[in-house]
């Protein structure tokens, strides 16, 4: 089938699925619909199946939990799997990059590369100017048709009754831009940018980094020499620094006294800023000190013993925080900025770890660049499976003698109907009552008003409290 009337069939389906719908079975159905378009352009394009289903999976999250996070995880999977799908053997970053700009730019710069071309070898290219002209001439005669019937009008009643008595009402101009819309997007799925520049560049970047020869490594000794000793004097002080550091913060996390809820906020945002700075200094001495030869230098084991020192101290720093932060969340219950200190605290051990694995195994910067942005998207779509708002409503709520009923009822809607369980089993002030009371009726008539298209799971929920 050729492109053109699959594009245009998938702008019917698209329009059909979203115009002015929300979000929920739509973006499942239409992911099912990218998915067997690219798997039909087998001749031309890579078939990653293992990100058609993280694609397919993020619209299920959708269904389940609909969220503007969900929401925005499905279109990063997107873009990743059209990027996976123009070359499935591409760095994470750069598959993104090519979903992004395919989905939006491929169809202009297809159409200029093909204007610019000297030959056009393919028999489907000597069609496109037909099509061109074609199109042109149906432009230029719809102008001339309205200006000249415009013109007879004026002069003659008969036909200017005629005119008035035709009506485009049942046309709706933002529809068909809609859909027209639906049209270039799945253009671009279909016919991709060719970017094997790109790809051959970032083909060629290696997570190893290449072994001197010994003549390298000898016409270097002085210049290496000098850089383990300025980077073992680095990594002494730091990690003095660094050790002194901890046993205070022990001291201070065991100790007795009792401390208030703003100190130990402040104790744990302290500990977050502290260990932020670190571990980007950290990292960057690590990339700059062994970043070439001294990798391969025989005298470099002192630095790296420094350096893993460095790293073991920082894992430290970070078991000290996490501990910190759990006992906040214990005592005041969960927010998504405790959430997010968890998150970032995972994120930065595995940083460390593969900081580690690149002194360890003499990998490139390239390789920590990958690793980390492919575990960065892995926590995404992990973290898209779990429905925080009921999470954090349900554990404050089970766990808290006095929870913040203020935060949970600002959180999405997706908690309304524990809330409004919670308030009919527990006494709960007036005001708070009738603030409980108003997000679920307005919830209730969300659901109550979405069609097909924007079904969730959430009305199921909603079905059984009636």
């Amino acid at each position: 089938m050729n492109i053109h009337i699959k594009s245009i069939l998938s702008a019917l389906a698209f329009s059909l699925l979203f115009y002015s719908k929300s979000f929920g079975l739509n973006l499942f159905l239409i992911s099912i619909l990218v998915v067997v378009l690219v798997s039909t352009l087998k001749e031309t394009r890579t078939m990653s199946w293992g990100y058609a289903l993280t694609y397919i999976l993020t619209s299920i999250f959708i269904l389940i939990n609909p969220t503007g996070f969900t929401i925005f995880v499905h279109f990063m999977a997107l873009m990743v799997f059209i990027g996976k799908s123009i070359s499935s053997k591409t760095s994470l970053y750069l598959s993104w990059l090519l979903g992004f700009t395919n989905l939006l730019v491929a169809s202009i710069a297809n159409f200029i590369q093909r204007q610019n071309s000297v030959e056009e070898k393919d028999v489907k290219k000597e069609t496109s100017p037909k099509l061109l002209n074609r199109l042109k001439g149906g432009f230029f005669a719809g102008i001339l048709l309205i200006l000249f019937a415009t013109l007879y009008k004026n002069a003659n009643p008969v036909f200017e009754n005629l005119v008035d008595q035709i009506s485009f009402d049942f046309i709706s101009f933002p529809w068909v831009f809609f859909t027209f819309l639906g049209y270039v997007i799945f253009l671009n799925i279909l016919r991709p940018l060719d970017a094997q520049e790109l790809i051959a560049v970032d083909a060629s970047q290696k997570n190893e980094l290449e072994t001197p020869t010994e003549i390298e490594i000898i016409g270097q000794k002085k210049q290496l020499e000098s850089e383990h000793t300025l980077g073992s004097f680095i990594f002494i002080a730091l990690n003095f620094l660094l050790v002194f550091f901890l046993v205070t913060d022990g001291i201070y996390l065991f100790q007795k006294t009792d401390i208030s809820n703003a100190e130990y906020s402040a104790s744990v945002h302290q500990g977050v800023y502290a260990l932020m700075f670190s571990i980007v200094l950290a990292i960057i001495l690590i990339l700059y000190f062994f970043r070439g030869n001294l990798n391969f230098h025989k005298e470099n084991t002192q630095i790296k013993t420094l350096t893993y020192v460095w790293i073991s101290l920082n894992i430290i720093l970070i078991v000290f925080t996490s501990y910190k932060n759990f006992t906040y969340v214990e005592a005041l219950g969960l927010t998504y900025k405790r959430i997010g200190v968890f998150v970032y605290l995972l994120l930065t051990l595995t940083g460390l770890i593969t900081a580690y694995i690149k002194v360890a195994e003499v990998k490139s910067f390239v390789y920590l660049v990958r690793t980390n942005i492919a575990t960065v998207f892995a926590f995404l779509v992990l973290s898209a499976a779990v429905p925080w708002d009921k999470a954090i409503t349900y554990f404050n709520l089970s766990t808290l003698e006095n929870p913040d009923i203020h935060y949970l009822i600002d959180l999405g809607d997706t908690n309304s109907i524990q809330l409004y369980d919670y308030a009919k089993e527990k006494e709960v002030n007036y005001d708070l009552n009738i603030s409980i009371q108003e997000k679920y009726d307005e919830y209730l008539t969300l659901q109550s008003e979405k069609t097909w298209q924007e079904y969730t799971f959430a009305q199921l929920a909603k079905t059984d409290t009636k």
